[in-house]
């Protein structure tokens, strides 16, 4: 505003004698008198101008003042007077700055209420009406963000559509209010998930970068912004388009940047990360000797500053581990270890980068544990990710990755050592990431199966079973269309034998054997994302039920914050690390939501697989057989027109079929016989088909078989005699089938 222009340009003295000044001017005026109220607010306007300038050592009696000028010219004042909606967004900027030094709610609170009243106070003539929205926004988000507070978020985006509006294509301050747009929605996107803030952000950015006549480092600065929001858009969503585009956008912000200037380093860092997590990924020699071309660049103009070298050094000892797992060379290790280790030294206790770094020091020595199974080094590993977790803040959105590292560590010490407290501590420790909905749904569902595999190292099948539905369940919220179908593959071929293994527990608890089968259907129709069976019914609920299509819509795409997991890669970490709260406890009210859906007439089974009548319909032709492999026991799942059974498989094991395969291949007589002993025959006989059957009257029965049985050929299994050399087969033969829902 004009008033803290005036301020502005004065030194901490002159700005004291200006305040002694007005003072006495307003000593001799009456609140009649024209220039009064003008007065009193530059008044208001030079103490928080005091504040500022004075701020740490002085306390807050000079914005406190300040704050009380202006309430009491706003309460002395009409409705109608043309300078309330400039008086009103100054008085929430002194209660922002408050909160600031207080952290008072209620003052943040206050702040976004007198800012809507600067709103609808100014007129959309008034000159200041896009800089008075500009800064109500700001107050408005701020209060958001602080409170957790969704219910501003449609307002701020309309506030700005209607400043952008009211701002033409050639006015001066449309690239600032672009910028401000932008900032304002990439804050909101880090803090509350919403998908369309991120979107609404990188569209903005890539127009900014459109705008002629920018300086170079200007553009630079513009483009390597627009690479910070698309790295989020990966994180978020796991498509590796977004990533590429990154790395392209951090390139051309380094070649646009001269050796010389300050920002160059950082950039560099940006593109060093970038290229990093691309060669975390692909482990191809490219996109390592990629890296590693700016990985020295760094290096050779390491910054003398602690700070700004710790920065530098960032994530390398990251790619310099990650080479070391491909060659295994010891120089490697001990290069990866220098480096990650003098970031750590660098950055002091309680700054926000420490954590990060520790992360990465421990990931070095845990690499380096799986190359050499040096016991020393893991237990490095693990000293050092406890470190990492109490250097972050409780609703840290790193916490989560966090403790998924340390769980992974302790449960190698397990299988080495056996102590029950490690293999323990890993399962609580796997628990609180499958249960912390503002994780990334992969690094979930990650930590649940991994939750399920160590409670079955310690035999307590109950909670083994617990997770592994709590898993599937997760993964029937998640909606894999946003991924690429490389991407999709990369990280559900880390759940391989998810479903099988979970519908083996149902049954070693007890639970029938419709609720098995029900968990293999979940597990296949969310990992065959061609299929996409959980997702099937969406449009006949945005049909009959908009209101509930919306909020399930809207908590899904909460849920869906950050697909794949979070990269041990700093990706942006450092913008807006101060902003980033907790985001709502979603996995809470969309299980409510399903609960209310699911009471509607016709969707009893939304998100389900089929109902049990649709999979007995697929026996109608004969029984459906699904052979399930599991870690404790093998079993068939029988699906007939007049129910489900299960027969237990006692000579089938998992570790027989592998060793077949390997040994005999899967096409051997002797593999077909086997097939027949243990899987066929016992099956055949529970069914009751013992007898050949007579003319015309085949019996008939449709296979499934699951995990590392199912591209064995089932339907040729049994017992073959050899007659003038050639080999004939007894029996019949049976249909395969790769899955149920082909029946449907």
């Amino acid at each position: 505003m004009m008033a803290d222009d005036l301020a502005e340009g004065l030194t901490l003295e002159e700005l004291e004698v200006a305040i002694a000044s007005l003072r006495n001017s307003l000593e001799s005026m009456s609140r009649d008198d024209a220039d009064f109220y003008s007065t009193t607010t530059l008044l208001a306007h030079a103490l928080r101008k005091l504040y500022l300038l004075s701020r740490p050592h002085e306390g807050l009696s000079a914005l406190e003042e300040s704050i009380t000028i202006l309430q009491q010219a706003i309460d002395s004042s009409s409705v109608g007077d043309g300078r309330r909606a400039e008086w009103l967004i100054s008085l929430a900027l002194g209660l922002s700055l408050r909160c600031d030094a207080t952290e008072s709610e209620s003052d943040a609170i206050e702040a976004s209420r007198v800012a809507y009243g600067a709103v609808d106070a100014v007129e959309k003539d008034d000159p200041s009406y896009a800089t008075i929205l500009q800064s109500a926004c700001h107050f408005i988000g701020k209060k958001a963000i602080r409170l957790h507070d969704e219910d501003d978020l449609d307002k701020m985006f309309e506030m700005h559509k209607s400043i952008l509006a009211v701002t033409p294509v050639d006015h001066p301050k449309l690239k600032s209010r672009l910028q401000s747009y932008d900032d304002t929605m990439f804050k909101l996107y880090l803090s509350f998930g919403q998908k369309d803030a991120l979107e609404e952000a990188i569209r903005a950015s890539e127009y900014i970068i459109n705008i002629p006549d920018q300086s170079s480092e200007e553009h630079a600065r513009n483009v390597w912004i627009l690479a910070q929001r698309l790295v989020q858009r990966y994180l978020r969503t796991g498509t590796s388009a977004d990533l590429d585009d990154s790395i392209r956008a951090c390139q051309q912000a380094v070649d646009d940047t001269p050796i010389s200037s300050k920002n160059r380093q950082r950039r560099l860092q940006s593109l060093c990360d970038r290229l990093g997590e691309k060669y975390s990924q692909t482990l191809e020699e490219a996109d390592f000797q990629a890296a590693k071309v700016v990985v020295d660049q760094i290096l050779n103009h390491l910054p003398m500053k602690p700070r700004s070298r710790a920065r530098s050094l960032g994530n390398i000892g990251i790619i310099l581990s990650l080479r070391y797992r491909q060659t295994g060379h010891d120089d490697h290790f001990q290069q990866a270890i220098r480096v990650a280790s003098e970031a750590v030294d660098l950055t002091a206790d309680g700054e926000i980068g420490r954590a990060v770094r520790l992360n990465n020091l421990g990931g070095v020595y845990a690499e380096a544990y799986h190359k050499t199974g040096n016991k020393e080094r893991l237990e490095e590993a693990i000293r050092i990710g406890r470190d990492a977790l109490t250097a972050l803040h409780d609703g840290h959105p790193d916490k989560a990755l966090r403790h998924f590292n340390l769980a992974d560590r302790l449960q190698l010490r397990y299988l080495e050592s056996e102590l029950t407290d490690d293999l323990e501590e890993a399962i609580s420790l796997y628990r609180l990431v499958l249960n912390q909905f503002s994780a990334p749904m992969f690094l979930r569902v990650q930590a649940g199966y991994s939750m399920m595999q160590s409670c079955v190292w310690n035999r307590d099948w109950n909670e083994a079973y617990k997770a592994g539905s709590q898993t599937i369940d997760h993964l029937s919220l998640f909606r894999p269309l946003s991924l690429q179908n490389t991407d999709m593959q990369r990280e559900v071929s880390k759940l391989l034998g998810l479903g099988t293994e979970t519908a083996s527990l149902a049954l070693e608890v007890g639970k029938s054997a419709a609720t098995a089968l029900e968990f293999l259907e979940m597990a296949r129709g969310v990992m065959a994302s061609s299929i996409n069976v959980l997702r099937a019914d969406i449009k006949d609920l945005e049909r009959d039920f908009p209101e509930l299509a919306g909020r399930y819509k809207h908590l899904r795409d909460q849920l869906d914050t950050g697909s794949v997991p979070k990269s041990d890669f700093a990706l942006g970490d450092e913008v807006w690390e101060n902003e980033m709260s907790q985001r709502y406890d979603t996995g809470e009210q969309i299980s409510a939501l399903l609960e209310e859906i699911r009471s509607k007439p016709g969707f009893e089974n939304f998100s389900r697989p089929e109902d049990e009548e649709r999979m007995r319909s697929a026996a109608a032709l004969g029984p459906v057989i699904v052979v399930n492999v599991g870690p404790l026991a093998c079993d068939a799942i029988i699906i007939q027109q007049d129910g489900f059974s299960a027969i237990p498989l006692p000579r089938l094991d998992k570790n027989d079929i592998d060793s077949k395969y390997q040994s005999l291949g899967r096409g051997s007589l002797k593999v077909l016989e086997w097939l027949w002993d243990v899987v066929a025959e016992p099956i055949l006989t529970a069914l009751g088909f013992t007898e050949p059957p007579h003319s015309g009257e085949m019996k008939r029965v449709w296979w499934v078989l699951t995990g590392s049985l199912s591209t064995f050929p089932i339907h040729a299994a049994g017992r073959y005699s050899q007659r003038n050399g050639e080999a004939s087969k007894d029996g019949a033969c049976f249909p395969q089938r790769g899955a149920i829902g082909v029946c449907w």
